[in-house]
């Protein structure tokens, strides 16, 4: 198949486009551009973004052999969208659109235009024949004036080879076409994969026959046509989407009529009262609300309520603001809710994920919640949780979480049959009593107990050998650790319970100063060392920079930073930008740059805490199973109050490593600059290699 290019015009097309054509990253293009002369110049500017000739592009990748002709050019329709932007309002493009290729496909999929006389007056007639209500198409063909846009419908199916295929361009590319206003709200393309994967539809289809699919917050309904997207064409599919705003209901009318369900299995409401009694899968994300009127109380209640009208053995996948997952007082409004959740054994899962998964939010973050009416589905008192907010979200991520979470949701789960890769079956009440997250805390499982920590303890001999074998004239480094008998995970509290502000604080949690630009100094400059303040920044933090190497002026500091603190000797200078890290400033009297923060040991917390063991359990804390990383947020870490004499030896231990790691750093830096001192001599000719005396 080779589509016209156009009938009036050359095609147009941005370099997103251009890099989706190509099938490469969009910097790729850029590269190109500057690269090699012969790319082609653009031909036109529209609202800010450059145009391109799509016959020169596609004559230049076969050119240089980055893509063959057969392949590219076929498609070459459904990525030259971008000049359409630019002719009609988002408003009216966007509806006109996707109406034209519903009435395409609810006529037989004829072509549009016969390039005959009377082209608009004969499609109003048709609209109005196929949707003689108006609750479809009739109103959007009736307004239409653009006497070109039903040609360039006819090559979009073409080119994505069916009116679904177009109809699905066109919403993934709806932002760059100017609908901010139908944007707003979607998720990245890779979390609706993850939605529709734990809805598993097509199981639930083969095992009872039919799906009866609700969202009752359906906006646009992207979640809806991706669960829907996972059914085979037998599977039966009825639908329910309710969306208040009327445009969106008739744009969702459309989107569901291209994919061939009938009308009576299909239902767009724009009440959503009673449209759960049914349903058996409901997929949905709770309406955005700005920080400043939202809060945990309001989204577990939402939460709350989709889950009472469910019948026995619906499930409900539901993404929500990522408060619900933080620390709770369990004695609030929210701590009381989600208290109640999880002991009513409806609570399967819940997901913390990675930020940016709302584009047009890049500060809203998300959760996810695996809600099912069958209470006695999976093992009662337990409840999975994941923290993989710390990562992207790849295909690969998604798989593995699916897995994990259908595997648990089985009524015939056995366990010691899965190992699970990112998740951890947590009791109901450990959460429900404390403030903490619902993130996982480390429990060792069986097979931790069988291989993982003996494997430990003959790596911990190991270690030392090599250390002794390096250095036999230094005393010989004995760690004594060993196995636990019967492992009992110690006792722990998170860092906001430790700093809390009550009489027996343990912790302080102090923010970093934001320093003006131009202040900060290197020590090899014209700044003295008795004047100037050392600066601990993330740098130093994460061993980028040594300690002391950047420092500021006293007299300028005091003057562009009033009132700000000093570290004291002994502080825990902790970064969790650009990855979480801790050290110890073991002089003190230094700045600390934001974003870095100081964690100070109060007197009560030296029961628990030193500067060295505080420091170590930092780095490592929040880890779980399945290399869960860091929590988010520093005041939710989970650190473990060990006994005054693991404390003592562990610190003991500790200074004894960080007092050979020193030794050792100093020995490798006289080693470079004798290396260089050596190489840069003889080349210049200045010194030589004596003969050894005696």
């Amino acid at each position: 198949m080779v589509v016209k290019l156009a009938r009036d015009e050359a095609l147009l097309m941005s370099m997103t486009e251009i890099a989706e054509l190509a099938d490469v990253k969009r910097p790729v293009v850029s590269t190109w551009r500057r690269r090699y002369p012969g790319f082609p110049q653009p031909v036109t500017e529209e609202r800010g973004q450059q145009l391109f000739d799509a016959a020169r592009i596609v004559d230049w990748l076969v050119e240089t052999g980055r893509a063959g002709r057969s392949e590219i050019e076929g498609d070459l329709r459904v990525h030259t969208l971008a000049r359409l932007g630019a002719r009609l309002p988002s408003s009216t493009l966007i509806p006109a659109l996707t109406a034209l290729i519903c009435l395409r496909h609810l006529s037989g999929d004829e072509p549009l235009d016969d390039e005959t006389p009377g082209l608009m007056a004969r499609l109003r007639e048709q609209a109005d024949e196929i949707d003689p209500d108006d609750e479809l198409l009739a109103s959007e063909i009736r307004g239409l004036r653009a006497s070109w846009l039903p040609a360039a419908v006819d090559e979009l199916v073409e080119a994505a080879w069916s009116t679904q295929g177009a109809f699905e361009r066109i919403m993934q590319v709806r932002d760059r076409l100017g609908a901010a206003d139908m944007s707003s709200g979607r998720l990245d393309p890779v979390l609706e994969s993850l939605v529709a994967g734990l809805a598993d539809a097509r199981a639930r289809a083969d095992r009872e026959g039919e799906v009866r699919l609700v969202d009752p917050y359906a906006g646009v309904s992207d979640l809806l046509a991706a669960v829907a997207g996972t059914l085979r064409d037998d599977q039966v599919l009825h639908v329910t989407a309710c969306c208040a705003d009327p445009l969106a209901a008739r744009l969702t009318r459309r989107r569901l009529a291209v994919r061939d369900v009938p009308e009576v299995e299909y239902e767009v409401r724009t009440d959503p009262d009673g449209c759960l009694d049914e349903a058996t899968i409901v997929v949905t994300q709770l309406p955005y609300r700005p920080a400043e009127e939202r809060s945990a109380a309001l989204s577990l209640n939402a939460l709350n309520d989709l889950l009472l009208p469910l019948s026995r053995g619906a499930a409900a996948i539901v993404v929500a603001p990522a408060d619900t997952t933080a620390a709770l007082d369990p004695t609030g409004d929210a701590g009381v809710l989600r208290g109640e959740l999880l002991t009513s054994g409806s609570v399967k899962a819940v997901i913390r994920l990675p930020g940016g998964l709302a584009p047009y939010r890049p500060g809203y973050e998300v959760a996810l919640w695996v809600l099912t009416a069958d209470y006695a589905v999976g093992e009662r008192g337990m409840v999975l949780l994941a923290d993989v907010s710390d990562r992207t979200l790849t295909s690969g991520l998604v798989d593995a979480l699916v897995t994990d979470v259908l595997a648990w949701r089985d009524e015939q789960f056995d366990p010691d049959a899965h190992p699970r890769v990112h998740t951890v079956a947590t009791p109901v009440s450990a959460l429900v009593a404390s403030p903490r997250p619902l993130i996982p805390r480390y429990l060792p499982s069986q097979d931790d107990l069988r291989w993982d920590v003996p494997e430990r303890v003959a790596r911990t001999l190991e270690l030392e050998r090599v250390l002794w074998e390096a250095r036999p004239d230094a005393s010989r480094l004995n760690s004594d650790l060993s196995a636990v008998p019967m492992p009992r995970p110690p006792r722990t509290a998170t860092i906001a319970e430790l700093a809390g502000r009550g009489r027996r604080k343990e912790l302080s949690l102090r923010k970093g100063t934001r320093l003006p630009a131009g202040l900060v100094r290197s020590a090899s400059s014209a700044v003295n060392a008795t004047n100037s303040y050392p600066v601990f920044g993330p740098a130093e933090v994460l061993g980028e920079s040594e300690p002391g190497s950047r420092r500021v002026d006293r007299i300028e500091f005091e003057m562009s930073c009033p009132g700000a603190r000093h570290s004291k000797p002994g502080d825990v200078i902790i970064t969790t930008t650009p990855r979480p890290s801790a050290t110890v400033d073991h002089d003190g009297h230094s700045v600390v740059e934001f974003p870095a923060r100081i964690l100070r040991i109060e007197e009560e917390g030296g029961k628990h805490f030193t500067p060295r063991v505080l420091a170590a359990l930092l780095d490592r804390a929040g880890r779980a199973d399945g290399a869960i990383r860091p929590a988010q947020r520093l005041q939710e870490l989970a650190l473990p109050l060990l006994s005054p004499s693991e404390l003592k030896r562990l610190d003991r231990l500790l200074a004894d490593l960080d007092d050979r790691r020193n030794r050792a750093r100093r020995e490798i830096a006289a080693l470079d600059e004798l290396r260089r001192i050596a190489a840069t001599g003889l080349a210049e000719g200045t010194l030589t290699l004596a003969d050894p005396i005696g």
